[in-house]
């Protein structure tokens, strides 16, 4: 598609001299976008230089502990309605111009798209894409598009991938981000205790790297507990936590519980049904862990982590060593690449 689409990148932004650079050229080059604000809340590194180098406005926001406030003031700084968000350690992987075009013609719709966690390669859906004239952002930390007219929210999956890189280990910035999170959203919650979306982000700062999994079981429980839309796009990132982190706490009959409770929603989803295998397999389930298992090889989904392949078919193999079917096992291994676990076993249990 030769012409530009009339869409904004806007981002906010404080000392990130290591990623912007990256951030920018990414959307350069797949979207060719040419309007990039980026709105400085206070750096004392390269990053406005760096922001100006790759042709974007840079405009100064005092910063007040309110991410909304932040994302509206660029947005309001943008020459088009139509906003696209990005985070600086985050890299556009891939567009469908076309497709987006198309999109764009319904100025009510938010459009969510995939971002891979590049620390453990999980996919989430997040809304990144809508028009200001009809949609601004609300709450002070994991700040959500709101529509103005108080209409229901329009959420359509747009073809947009992107990478998550600020959570790997080499770049250091976990825990200050985490706990500088977790500030926020107990302040939040202080005036709202039994908001869904604040305990659901209470538990992924706990999840995250693993910092506390009994207290993200708690966030989690709770929030689940309330009057709560299946439909939004989180609900589902939070079932699977909240599985994973049941699992990884010994908590086996809470998630054979939690996997029968939301199977009928996110049975379709290949995420959710390696989650159920795990859960089975913790369960004793072994029968049922391997249908599970089999039914993700193959499927037609973003998948960054291997359970649609190497991932399955190296927990197949597993459970059919554990029951003595050692050569079937072997079989399994060898549909599993350079896989280095899987690879391991396979020179264990050669003859």
């Amino acid at each position: 598609m030769g012409h530009t689409l009339p869409v904004s990148l806007c981002m906010i932004v404080k000392n990130e001299e290591a990623f912007l650079g990256v951030a920018l050229e990414s959307v350069k080059s797949i979207l060719g976008l040419k309007d990039l604000v980026v709105a400085d809340t206070g750096s004392e590194d390269k990053t406005k230089e760096i922001a100006a180098i790759n042709g974007a406005r840079v405009v100064d926001f005092e910063w007040r502990d309110d991410f909304s406030a932040a994302r509206n003031f660029a947005a309001d700084n943008a020459a088009n309605d139509w906003i696209f968000v990005l985070d600086a350690d985050e890299e556009m992987m891939g567009a469908e111009k076309d497709e987006l075009a198309q999109f764009i013609k319904d100025p009510h719709a938010i459009g969510s798209l995939t971002r891979v966690e590049m620390l453990d390669k999980a996919n989430s859906h997040e809304s990144r894409l809508y028009n200001r004239r009809h949609n601004r952002y609300t709450g002070i930390i994991h700040e959500q598009i709101t529509p103005l007219d108080g209409r229901e929210k329009e959420i359509v999956q747009v073809p947009i991938l992107i990478a998550h890189h600020g959570y790997l280990p080499e770049f250091g910035r976990v825990e200050g981000k985490l706990e500088r999170n977790e500030q926020l959203l107990m302040k939040e919650l202080a005036e709202r205790p039994d908001d869904p979306y604040i305990l659901y982000q209470l538990g992924k700062c706990c999840f995250c790297a693993r910092r506390d999994l009994p207290r993200a079981c708690g966030y989690f429980g709770k929030a689940l507990a309330q009057d709560i839309d299946i439909r939004l796009g989180y609900v589902y990132n939070m079932v699977e936590c909240y599985g994973y982190a049941l699992i990884n706490t010994g908590q086996f009959d809470k998630a054979l519980v939690l996997m029968n409770e939301y199977a009928r929603y996110y049975d379709n989803v290949p995420q959710f049904r390696f989650l159920s295998a795990h859960i089975n397999q913790n369960n004793g389930l072994l029968i049922e862990a391997v249908e599970c298992y089999e039914s993700c090889i193959g499927a037609d989904t973003v998948d960054f982590s291997g359970i649609t392949s190497f991932l399955s078919y190296y927990n197949i193999g597993v459970i059919l060593e554990c029951v003595g079917m050692t050569q079937d096992a072997v079989r399994m291994y060898e549909n599993c690449g350079d896989y280095e676990p899987a690879r391991k076993r396979r020179a264990e249990l050669a003859p």
